[in-house]
């Protein structure tokens, strides 16, 4: 009874549903993501966060009031984020061009890749599978097989939406679970 009241208020399987009833800037979206290659040679593999989730967003030179409101928001996120075990399980990773001037936050898990061109052609490719024509701003979330899973667009959303997007993804199961009381008995042996 004690695991029933525990999980009551978890989404599990309608993660992406519930998100997108809290946050219309939400899109569910599922395919494999691709490695991130900067112009200037530094690739972003995600087999390097094999077993993490991944947030990534980009920030041109150009970008100011836009990109400094989702900057902000993303550093309520990985604030509250990191007071709490789940700092280990997720990296934040922050595309900017040579010329963006960005504060940070001094968090491990939050990297600066800085790109000396061909930054929109990256932001592009990972933007190609939204079903939004919209040119908001957007964070792309990957989960922990380094599928390209989800996308906030624009500035508006709730950082405590985020996180508990992200909280999700940590707590979804890697393989489909058991069907009947045999497989899950033949689960303990593997």
């Amino acid at each position: 009874m004690v695991g029933s009241a525990a999980s009551a208020d978890h989404p599990g399987k309608r993660l992406n549903e519930v998100t997108a009833e809290k946050e219309p800037g939400f899109e569910a979206i599922f395919r494999p993501g691709p490695d991130l290659v900067t112009e200037d040679g530094e690739t972003l593999s995600l087999e390097d966060f094999a077993g993490r989730i991944l947030v990534v967003n980009f920030r041109q030179a150009s970008c100011t009031e836009a990109c400094d409101a989702q900057h902000q928001r993303l550093a309520k996120t990985v604030t509250s984020l990191n007071a709490g075990p789940m700092r280990e399980m997720v990296g934040f990773v922050t595309v900017v061009e040579d010329a963006a001037d960005i504060d940070t936050l001094d968090a491990e898990n939050w990297s600066m890749v800085r790109s000396q061109g061909g930054l929109e052609d990256l932001e592009a490719r990972l933007a190609a599978v939204s079903e939004r024509s919209d040119e908001a701003t957007m964070i792309h979330l990957f989960d922990r097989q380094g599928r390209h899973v989800g996308i906030f667009h624009g500035t508006d959303f709730e950082p405590l939406n985020l996180l508990m997007h992200i909280n999700g993804l940590t707590n979804a199961h890697p393989h489909p679970e058991p069907e009947g009381i045999l497989d899950r008995a033949l689960g303990w042996f593997e």
